[in-house]
C-alpha cells in the first residue's frame, strides 16, 4: 500500500539528522564535565546501592571489587560517537557485576533496581551539567528526551548483561550442587544394592547370607538414604536465589521503602520516622518490601498535610513485627477493600496485618535450613569450568556408569 504524496518523510529524517547532530554536540561539551565527576558519582552510587542491595554496611564493603563501580559509571557516561565496541564493553561489566551480586547473595530484584538507581544518578547528572553550559547549540525538548533515551538504552543493555551474569552464577552453583547431591546419594544406595547382591549370591553360604549385620546395614543406609532425599531435595531446596529468603535487617527494609515514597510524602507535607535498632533475621526480603511499599504509599493518601508516620519494629517468638502509626490515634487506613487487598498481599509471603490505632506488620523468620541452604547454593566459585554430558567431578562413579558395571539412570 503507497502512502499519501503529503507525508513528509524525507523531513522527518531531515530534522532527525539535524536533532542527532545536535545532540553530538551537547554530548560533547557534557561528557567531559561528567568525566571529571565519575569518581565522586560512583562513590555515592556504591555507597547507595549498598542500602538498596539490603547488604549491612559492614557486609557490604567489598560488593564492588576495586574500581568496579567506576568502570560501571564510565559505561554510562562513554562517548558513543566516538568509542569503538562501548557495548561490548557495556556486556562485559554488567556480567561481572551480576555475579558479584548473585555471589554476595542479593535477590535479583534488587540488583535491578540497582542499576535503575545508576541510570537515575547518570540522568541527574547529565541534567546538571546541561545546566552548567553557558554556550551550546539551541536544543529543543525533544532533543532531550532523545539525549536521556541513549543514557536508558545504555541501562537496558547493562541491566540484560546483569540479569545473565546473575543466572549463569545460579547455574553453575546449581549444577556443581547437584554433582554433589549425585554423590551423596549414590554412596548410600551403593551398600544397599552391594548387600542386596550378597543375600542373593548363591555362591556365598547361606550362614553368611543370612548375617544380621547385612540387614543393619542396609537399614542404616536407607534411612540415611531418605534424610537425604528429605533435606537436600525439600521445598526449601528448590527455590531460586531471586526468589530466596535473605538475611537482613527489618529497619533495613523499612529505610529503602521510606526513600523511595519520599517524593510522594513531601509532596503531602507528611513526615516518615523509622524507631532504631529492630529485628534481623531472614524473610522474603522482596515480598515484604513490595508489600511495606503498597502499605505505607495507602497511608499517605489517608494522612493529613503535617502528620508524622512513625514506625517501630517488635519481635515475638519467630516473628518480626512492623508496627505503623499514625498521630492521634487515627487509623492508618480506614478503606476496607485496601485493607482486604493488603491482607492478599501479605498472605502470598505468609505475613498478617491487624488494623486499628497501630496497624501491625507480621511476618515469620525463617530457620537455619534455609540460610545453610541458601548459602550452599551460592558458595561455588563463579569460573566453575563447563563439564561434557556424563562428566562427573565428584562423583565415584561416571553419571552414565551404575553399580556393578550396569548402567545407571540419573
Amino acid at each position: 500500500m503507497s502512502l499519501p504524496a503529503d507525508t513528509p518523510l524525507s523531513s522527518d529524517r531531515e530534522d532527525r539528522r539535524a536533532s542527532d547532530s545536535r545532540i553530538d554536540a551537547v554530548e560533547a561539551l557534557v561528557l567531559p564535565m561528567l568525566r571529571q565527576q565519575a569518581g565522586s558519582l560512583a562513590e555515592r552510587w556504591a555507597a547507595r546501592a549498598r542500602t538498596v542491595l539490603l547488604l549491612d554496611q559492614e557486609e557490604g564493603e567489598d560488593v564492588f571489587p576495586a574500581g568496579e563501580a567506576v568502570g560501571l559509571v564510565e559505561t554510562m557516561i562513554a562517548d558513543v560517537t566516538g568509542s569503538d565496541g562501548i557495548a561490548e564493553h557495556i556486556v562485559g561489566q554488567g556480567i561481572r557485576f551480576g555475579g558479584t551480586a548473585f555471589a554476595r547473595g542479593a535477590s535479583l530484584h534488587h540488583l535491578l533496581k540497582t542499576l535503575d538507581l545508576l541510570v537515575a544518578m547518570t540522568l541527574f547528572a547529565v541534567e546538571s551539567a546541561l545546566g552548567q553550559l553557558t554556550d551550546g547549540p539551541v536544543t529543543t525538548a525533544a532533543d532531550g528526551v532523545r539525549l536521556a533515551r541513549r543514557v536508558h538504552r545504555r541501562g537496558a543493555l547493562l541491566a540484560l548483561a546483569a540479569t545473565r551474569g546473575y543466572m549463569h552464577g545460579y547455574s553453575n552453583s546449581l549444577r556443581e550442587r547437584f554433582r554433589h547431591l549425585r554423590h551423596d546419594l549414590r554412596t548410600p544406595l551403593g551398600t544397599i544394592k552391594s548387600v542386596l547382591a550378597l543375600m542373593d549370591d548363591e555362591s556365598v553360604p547361606l550362614e553368611a547370607r543370612a548375617d544380621p549385620g547385612f540387614r543393619a546395614m542396609a537399614t542404616r543406609n536407607a534411612k540415611s538414604l531418605d534424610e537425604l532425599i528429605g533435606v537436600r531435595l525439600g521445598d526449601m531446596a528448590t527455590l531460586l536465589p531471586a526468589t530466596m529468603d535473605q538475611e537482613v535487617s527489618i529497619r533495613t527494609i523499612v529505610c529503602a521503602v521510606r526513600r523511595e515514597l519520599r517524593p510522594e510524602a513531601e509532596r503531602r507535607r507528611v513526615t516518615i520516622s523509622v524507631e532504631e535498632g529492630g529485628p534481623h533475621g531472614r524473610v522474603d526480603a522482596t515480598g515484604l518490601e513490595l508489600l511495606l511499599r503498597e502499605l505505607l504509599e495507602a497511608t499517605l493518601q489517608e494522612c493529613e498535610p503535617g502528620e508524622q508516620l512513625r514506625i517501630a519494629f517488635d519481635r515475638s517468638v519467630g516473628h518480626a513485627i512492623v508496627a505503623i502509626r499514625r498521630e492521634e490515634g487515627r487509623s492508618a487506613i480506614s478503606r476496607l477493600d485496601v485493607l482486604e487487598r493488603m491482607s492478599t498481599l501479605a498472605g502470598q509471603i505468609g505475613a498478617t496485618i491487624s488494623g486499628g490505632e497501630r496497624m501491625l506488620v507480621s511476618i515469620r523468620l525463617r530457620s537455619g535450613d534455609a540460610s545453610s541452604t541458601a548459602e550452599q547454593v551460592r558458595s561455588v566459585p563463579q569460573d566453575t569450568v563447563e563439564l561434557r554430558e556424563g562428566e562427573a567431578r565428584h562423583d565415584v562413579r561416571s553419571a552414565r556408569e551404575g553399580y556393578h558395571g550396569q548402567a545407571g539412570a540419573h
